[in-house]
C-alpha cells in the first residue's frame, strides 16, 4: 500500500475564508475609524479658534449717526464695506434681551427649531436632510444650525466656500468650539445682528427700520415672520420687489411656528390673513441742517480716513437745528421778495424775476462752533453749498483785509489822509479804461483811512493797496484764511478776485478774536462706542461732561503756546473799531437797522458790505460780540444781476441782521469793539487833515493808534472852511 506524504485535503478552504472574514470584521472598523480620524484631523489641521464675538461686534460695520448739538438725529449714514457685492448698508445692533419673543420664535422656526437643545450640530436635522435629499435626488434641504451659520459667516475664508464634505466638517467643528465658548443667547444675538435681510439691512434692527420704520419692540407677529423669512431669501422674498413671494415665505414661517408649538394654529391663520403694510423709513439726511450735516460728514471722513467707511460712529455736530430752520425760512422769503421787487421795476432787465440764490453761515467765534449753514434756497433742488463751494467776487467786503495788511505794515494809520479822486487806468489785457467810482459817483478829495473804510470809498482803498503792495496784501489775506487764488492787480482791493464765503467769514472772525486764528468747527466730537476718536470741543461748551471739559481745557492750554496769531491785537482792534463804525453809520447800517439803528436786537455789530459790478453779487460779512456771520446773494450764473438797487447794503445786510438777531435771541449783549489793548493811544483827530483836533473844534473823531503812530501836530484849519471837498473831483 502506497502512502502519500502530503495529501490534498479538500473541503477545508472555508476555514481560511472564515479566518479572513473574522479578521476583516475586527480590522475594518478600526481601519475605517483610523481613516476617518486622519481625515478629520486633516480637515481641522489649520482650523482657527472660535471667533471672538465681542471683538466682531466692535469691528462690525454699523450705521453711523449724525447728531445736532441738542441731540436731534440729523442723519443715519450707511457703512461701506468696499465689497462690490455688498457696497453699503445699515446695521443697528440689538441685545438679546431686547429681541421680542415672537421674533425669536419665528427665526427658530425658520432656521433651527432645536437651537437651544443641540450643541452646535443637530444630528436629527442631518439625518432628516440626508434622507430628504436622497429621495429627491438633489439637495432640497440643509441641516446647518444657527451656530454653524455664525461660524460660516464670521470665518468664511477659514471654513471655505465650496460645497464639499470638507467645508461641512470644518463648519461643524468650529460650531462646536463656539458652543463651548459662548452662551446660546450670545450666539443667537450675533446671528441676528449679522444676517443680511435685503434692502441694505444687516441684522433685524436695521430690517425693522427698513421695512416697517419701527423699533423691534413694536413689531407684530406677522412682521416678525416676514423678517425671519428673509434670512433664506433676502432678494427673492424682498417685499419691495416681490410682494407675492414675500407673503408666501412669511406664511410658510407662520406654519412652521405652529408646527413647532411656538404659536397656536388659529394664531398663525390670523397673522397670515393680515396684509403686508410696508413703511419705508423717512430720509433724515437733508431734512434738518442739511448743508452743515454734509460739512460735518466731510470733516469726519477726512479725519478718520478708511475707518469712517466702517461706520458705527456717533458724529456730534455743532448744528442748532431751530436756528438753521429759521435762517432757511428767512433766506427764502428775502430772496423771493428781492426777485419780486426786481421784476416789478420798469427798468428791470429782460427775463428778470428769477429768484436769486442765498449763502449764509454763522458761528460762535469764541468756540468756533458753526451753528447754521444755508448753502442755497433748497437742499432738495441743489446740494451745492454756496458758502463753501462757490467762489464769487466779494466787492468791497475784501477791503478790510487790505486795510489790515496796511495797518500791519505801518504804511497807514486810521487817521492817514488818503486820496479820494478819480482814477483812470488803461487795461492792456481787456483794452478798456479802469475807472473805479464811489457810490453816488462823487469824490471827496481827501478822506481819512477810518472814514474811507466806513463809507466804503473806492479810490482811497486803491491808495491803500498802492501803499502796502498787492503781494503783501495777498500774504495777509491768505494768513487770515483765504484759500482761493488772488491776483496781484490794483482792482484786487475792490474784490476783483473771487473768494469763498467760508474763507471770508473766517478772516472777519480773526478781527473779532483779537487777531487769534479762527477755525470753524462742524463736528465737536466723534465716538465709536464709548471711545472718543476725535475731540474738537471747547471748554465753554455748556453740554460737556466735567471730565471732558477738563480735557478740553488742558488741550486748549497746551496748544495755546503753539498757535501763532494771524494779526496783532492792535491791528485787530483797529479793524474792529472801523467795522463797528461802518455798521453804525456806514454802508453796513442796514444790517444794524434790521432791529434797531446801530445794533442788532439791541447789540452792537461790526461788518462790511460788498457789491460787484452791475449788482451780480451782494455781500455782508460781520460779527457781534459772540458770533460771526456772512450773507451772500446772487444767481449761480455770475453774469446775471440781482436788480438795479440790490447792492450789499440793501440786499444782503438786512437779511444778515435778521439771521443774527434770531440767533442771538436773548443772549447777553457784548459791546464792540470791546476793551482796547493797553498799548493803543486814543487821539481826537480832525476828520479832514488827520491831525490832532483843536479842543472844542467840530468835525473831530476819536481814533486808536499804535504807539508812535499817533499824530502830534495840531490841526490849524479855520473853522469857517467848508469840509465838503466833493467839488474837487468827479468821475469822468
Amino acid at each position: 500500500m502506497i502512502r502519500i506524504a502530503n495529501p490534498i485535503r479538500r473541503g477545508r478552504w472555508w476555514r481560511l475564508v472564515l479566518l479572513l472574514g473574522a479578521w476583516a470584521a475586527v480590522a475594518a472598523p478600526a481601519i475605517a475609524g483610523w481613516t476617518a480620524l486622519r481625515t478629520l484631523r486633516g480637515y481641522a489641521r489649520d482650523l482657527p479658534a472660535a471667533p471672538d464675538l465681542d471683538a466682531w461686534e466692535q469691528s462690525a460695520p454699523q450705521t453711523s449717526l449724525v447728531l445736532a448739538a441738542d441731540g436731534t438725529v440729523l442723519a443715519e449714514l450707511p457703512f461701506r464695506t468696499g465689497d462690490a457685492n455688498a457696497p453699503s448698508g445699515h446695521r443697528l445692533p440689538v441685545a438679546y434681551a431686547d429681541l421680542p419673543r415672537p421674533l425669536i420664535d419665528a427665526v427658530l422656526a425658520a432656521e433651527d427649531a432645536r437651537f437651544f437643545a443641540h450643541r452646535g450640530v443637530d444630528g436629527q436635522a442631518v439625518a432628516r436632510a440626508a434622507w430628504a435629499n436622497y429621495r429627491a435626488g438633489r439637495v432640497v434641504e440643509g441641516a446647518s444650525t444657527i451656530t454653524q451659520q455664525v461660524a460660516r459667516n464670521l470665518l468664511p475664508e477659514a471654513i471655505g466656500t465650496e460645497r464639499s464634505l470638507r467645508r461641512k466638517v470644518r463648519e461643524a467643528l468650529l460650531a462646536r468650539r463656539l458652543e463651548r465658548r459662548y452662551d446660546k443667547r450670545r450666539i443667537f444675538e450675533t446671528y441676528l445682528n449679522h444676517v443680511f435681510l435685503g434692502s441694505g439691512a444687516y441684522g433685524v434692527g436695521a430690517a425693522a427700520r427698513a421695512y416697517f420704520d419701527k423699533p423691534l419692540a413694536e413689531l407684530d407677529l406677522a412682521e416678525c415672520a416676514l423678517i425671519a423669512g428673509l434670512i433664506q431669501a433676502p432678494g427673492r422674498a424682498n417685499p419691495y420687489r416681490n410682494l407675492g413671494d414675500a407673503r408666501q415665505r412669511r406664511d410658510q414661517v407662520l406654519r412652521r411656528m405652529a408646527r413647532a408649538g411656538f404659536i397656536a394654529a388659529d394664531e398663525a391663520e390670523r397673522a397670515a390673513a393680515r396684509p403686508i403694510v410696508l413703511s419705508p423709513p423717512p430720509v433724515l439726511y437733508g431734512s434738518l441742517a442739511p448743508w452743515l450735516t454734509e460739512r460735518a460728514r466731510q470733516a469726519a471722513a477726512a479725519e478718520l480716513g478708511p475707518a469712517f467707511d466702517r461706520g458705527g460712529l456717533v458724529i456730534q455736530t455743532t448744528a442748532q437745528p431751530l436756528a438753521g430752520a429759521r435762517a432757511e425760512g428767512l433766506a427764502n422769503d428775502h430772496a423771493s421778495r428781492l426777485a419780486a421787487a426786481a421784476a416789478g421795476r420798469r427798468d428791470a432787465p429782460a427775463n428778470d424775476g428769477a429768484v436769486p440764490q442765498v449763502g449764509a453761515l454763522l458761528w460762535d467765534h469764541h468756540t468756533g462752533y458753526v451753528e447754521l449753514v444755508v448753502g442755497g434756497r433748497d437742499w432738495t433742488d441743489s446740494q451745492f453749498d454756496r458758502t463753501a463751494q462757490a467762489c464769487r467776487q466779494p466787492g468791497s467786503a475784501f477791503k478790510p483785509l487790505v486795510y489790515a495788511a496796511a495797518l500791519e505794515a505801518a504804511v497807514i494809520t486810521p487817521g492817514t489822509p488818503l486820496r479820494d479822486a478819480p482814477i483812470a487806468e488803461w487795461d492792456e489785457e481787456h483794452e478798456i479804461y479802469w475807472k473805479p467810482t464811489n457810490s453816488g459817483r462823487s469824490f471827496r478829495g481827501v478822506a481819512l483811512a477810518h472814514e474811507a473804510l466806513v463809507l466804503s470809498l473806492n479810490a482811497p482803498a486803491v491808495d491803500v493797496l498802492d501803499r502796502v503792495g498787492a503781494r503783501r496784501a495777498i500774504d495777509v489775506a491768505h494768513r487770515l484764511g483765504i484759500t482761493s487764488p488772488l491776483v496781484a492787480v490794483r482792482p484786487l482791493v475792490l474784490g476783483a478776485s473771487c473768494v469763498v464765503a467760508l474763507d471770508l467769514t473766517r478772516a472777519f472772525a480773526a478781527f473779532a478774536r483779537g487777531g487769534a486764528p479762527a477755525a470753524p468747527v462742524f463736528a465737536s466730537g466723534i465716538w465709536r462706542g464709548d471711545e472718543l476718536l476725535v475731540d474738537h470741543s471747547h471748554p465753554a461748551d455748556p453740554t460737556l461732561a466735567p471730565a471732558r471739559r477738563l480735557d478740553s481745557l488742558v488741550r486748549q492750554v497746551l496748544t495755546a503756546g503753539r498757535t501763532r496769531p494771524v494779526l496783532s491785537p492792535t491791528v485787530a482792534y483797529q479793524m474792529s473799531a472801523m467795522l463797528t463804525d461802518a455798521a453804525r453809520r456806514g454802508t453796513g447800517k442796514e444790517a444794524a437797522r434790521a432791529a434797531a439803528r446801530g445794533a442788532v436786537d439791541g447789540r452792537p455789530v461790526a461788518g462790511k458790505t460788498g457789491t460787484t459790478n452791475s449788482n451780480t453779487d451782494a455781500w455782508f460779512v460781520g460779527y457781534t460780540g459772540r458770533v460771526v456771520a456772512s450773507v451772500w446773494l446772487g444767481h449761480d450764473n455770475p453774469a446775471r444781476a440781482l436788480g438795479r438797487r440790490q447792492d450789499g447794503g440793501r440786499a444782503a445786510a438786512p437779511l444778515w441782521g435778521r439771521i443774527v438777531a434770531a440767533s442771538e435771541a436773548d443772549r447777553p449783549v457784548i459791546e464792540l469793539p470791546g476793551p482796547a489793548p493797553d498799548d493803543l493811544v486814543v487821539v481826537s483827530v480832525d476828520r479832514e487833515t488827520g491831525l490832532r483836533a483843536r479842543p472844542g473844534s467840530g468835525g473831530a473823531t476819536e481814533l486808536h493808534f499804535a504807539p508812535g503812530t499817533e499824530p502830534v501836530e495840531q490841526s490849524d484849519a479855520l473853522p469857517d472852511v467848508s469840509p465838503d471837498l466833493s467839488r474837487l473831483g468827479r468821475d469822468f
